[in-house]
């Protein structure tokens, strides 16, 4: 069996995003218009011809939009027509045909009904790749609230001269000033030793000498023992920490670079000694660089200061928009957090199928190793992941609205930006929202997409043994393309 491995754009072409940016705008609040309001809230460039405008969505609800409308496109409609049976499989069926799989497994149906359009080996469980990340995406929107925001903070340490760094699960920290626009970046380090040093300086403190940090947030192993060695070693994935900064990637100037820090948390920690000890001079409190240590904070610790992160919902959008598998893995941890369950890999295991079970979504076989669908061991059919991206676009309580509407557009953003592009694939630009998934064998989309006709559908394409992945991608997309023109 092939080696897995994630493709995409090199990891150090990744730059933080914007909260402004395409993909990564507020999702703080949650929309319940139920079924009826469903596509004005997945394609929000379609919420005035729906009647959903004005007073029916708050301004602050609202989300640009992410894709132009293709011309002569027609809005979604709750009303609109349900394609035929045969009708999808006319459609979709003769773009799989070519697909270079020795198995699969394909669900299409409508969304609002739930009612099966078409079935090929829907209940197969098979190795889904990144999109393993939907279920992560359940398990988060499931369990904890979309609008929490997560600390880092620094308390008083129980000893003299000590001070501890306190992980809060915000891995997208960047070790500059806080960036209040930003997802990745909006929490800085040089803004959390800054407010430190005011708090110490105001006390008449002496500079500590020691900073320590705790992650005990996270519990268990740091790296999953279902996830290739090698994959390990490239930096595709690795040991998943409650604190680190870029994304568990090591800062360049600005920005991240390519590299995987060996020890997140001590990177943190080292670069808030460093920066400690130059705003406290600043403060005329002049003293070496503290050294650092693992610790745990007292119980009870006063706090010195403290930032926060973007909140989990925008979080969880850069997750699927990117294919970010350690992000995947630390939501996937504070989901099980907020489940009353070990922030662990068997945690976030246990809140994944706590989850699926809480929002109806069964299938047989389904078998969870992970949270970002680099394990060869994860097992889902289509049947489930059409479900649970079903879940999401239909939820009446708008609880689960973000995972719908955080993942990529059709040549419009994240890792289907590059996608859509030729003759026959172009007709589903705009129209459909899927999350990507491949590794070496395997090529997997699903998400939903809006006929011509006006009508939503949600999909789910799973593809093994694949001997050909870029052939395979490009059939799946023409068949997502086939059903927008219907």
């Amino acid at each position: 069996m092939s080696r897995p491995r994630r493709h995409g754009p090199p990891a150090g072409q990744r730059r933080p995003r914007a909260r402004g940016g395409r993909g990564h705008r507020a999702l703080t609040a949650l929309l319940a218009t139920g079924c009826l309001g469903v596509a004005g809230w997945l394609h929000p460039h379609w919420a005035p011809a729906l009647g959903l405008g004005g007073d029916d969505l708050p301004a602050a609800r609202v989300l640009p939009a992410q894709a132009p409308v293709p011309d002569g496109a027609v809005p979604p409609d709750p009303d609109a027509p349900v394609p035929g049976a045969g009708e999808v499989a006319a459609a979709v069926d003769p773009a799989l045909a070519g697909a270079p799989a020795g198995r699969r497994s394909v669900l299409v149906a409508d969304a609002l009904t739930g009612a099966a359009l078409l079935e090929r080996e829907p209940d197969v469980p098979l190795v889904p790749a990144s999109n393993q990340k939907l279920v992560t995406a359940l398990s988060l929107f499931t369990h904890a609230d979309p609008r929490q925001r997560l600390r880092t903070a620094v308390v008083q340490g129980q000893e003299p001269g000590t001070v501890v760094l306190v992980a809060g699960g915000d891995t997208l920290l960047s070790p500059g000033r806080s960036d209040p626009d930003a997802v990745l970046g909006r929490a800085g380090v040089r803004t959390l030793a800054e407010a430190t040093a005011r708090a110490l300086a105001g006390r008449g403190s002496a500079g500590p000498t020691t900073v320590r940090w705790d992650t005990s947030l996270f519990t268990g192993p740091a790296v999953n023992e279902t996830w290739a060695a090698g994959d390990v070693a490239a930096g595709q994935i690795g040991p998943v920490s409650p604190m680190a900064f870029w994304s568990h990637r090591v800062p360049a100037g600005e920005g991240p670079s390519a590299e995987r820090p060996e020890d997140a948390a001590r990177d943190v920690a080292e670069v808030f000694a460093t920066e400690l000890a130059a705003r406290l001079a600043a403060h005329g409190v002049p003293g070496p660089v503290p050294e650092v240590a693992p610790g745990r904070a007292p119980q009870g610790a006063a706090e010195l200061a403290a930032v926060e992160s973007a909140t989990l919902a925008e979080q969880a959008e850069l997750m699927l928009e990117d294919s970010d598998n350690h992000l995947a893995e630390v939501l996937s941890r504070l989901a099980a957090r907020a489940a009353d369950r070990p922030a662990s890999i068997a945690g976030g295991r246990a809140a994944a199928a706590e989850a699926l079970e809480a929002q109806d979504v069964g299938a047989a076989g389904v078998e969870l190793a992970d949270a970002s669908g680099m394990s060869l061991a994860n097992r889902l059919p289509a049947r489930a992941l059409e479900g649970v991206v079903r879940a999401m676009v239909t939820d009446p309580t708008g609880a689960l609205t973000p995972g719908a509407r955080a993942l990529p557009v059709a040549g419009g953003s994240g890792t289907l930006a590059c996608r859509f592009d030729d003759d026959a694939e172009r007709p589903g630009r705009g129209l459909a929202r899927a999350k990507t998934g491949t590794l070496n064998s395997v090529v997997s989309l699903s998400g939903h997409v809006t006929t011509g006709g006006g009508r939503l559908l949600t999909f789910s394409v799973v593809l093994n043994e694949v001997t050909d992945p870029a052939a395979a991608r490009d059939a799946v997309d023409r068949a997502v393309a086939a059903l927008a023109r219907l």
